[in-house]
């Protein structure tokens, strides 16, 4: 399938002064968020995350925002839970280790499970330095999303 037509349908979008945020990522900025299944409260909680769980913005509907995360899900959240001012990541296999340096020569700190979001403060060719609770550390760029 070709994607000349959504280009276009963008561009159309874009030269007529429509506001368009696909693809644009989110960081939840709460301590903890729910998202739901459609925009307002009345509507169930789809998931509960946590501080910097980077969400893709797909659209929005007033006070809220229609996310994609990092399994392609769609949720909706409201808009003040989120930011586009910090860099954040989430895991995105079963398990990551977490190391002090850049390097797999480096000790292992500790291992992390899938959906263990952090801030991302910077990248060393093929590793991520991540930033928790003070601490430096940092991941395999292949086991985080977005990558």
């Amino acid at each position: 399938m070709s994607r000349i037509p959504i280009l276009i349908a963008t561009l159309a979008l874009v030269l007529l002064g429509a506001q368009t945020t696909w693809g644009k990522m989110l960081c939840v900025t709460a301590t903890r968020a729910n998202l739901r299944a459609g925009p307002s409260t009345e509507f169930r909680i789809t998931w509960e995350v946590n501080q910097f769980m980077p969400l893709e913005d797909v659209s929005r509907d007033g006070d809220w925002v229609r996310v994609r995360d990092v399994d392609g899900d769609l949720h909706w959240i409201f808009k003040r839970l989120v930011g586009d001012g910090v860099e954040c990541l989430t895991i995105k296999t079963s398990t990551a280790n977490i190391r002090k340096r850049p390097t797999t020569r480096a000790p292992l700190w500790f291992t992390v499970e899938k959906y263990t979001s952090f801030k991302k403060v910077g990248q060393d060719k093929l590793w991520v330095k991540l930033e928790y609770e003070g601490e430096i550390m940092w991941v395999f760029h292949m086991l985080v999303w977005p990558g």
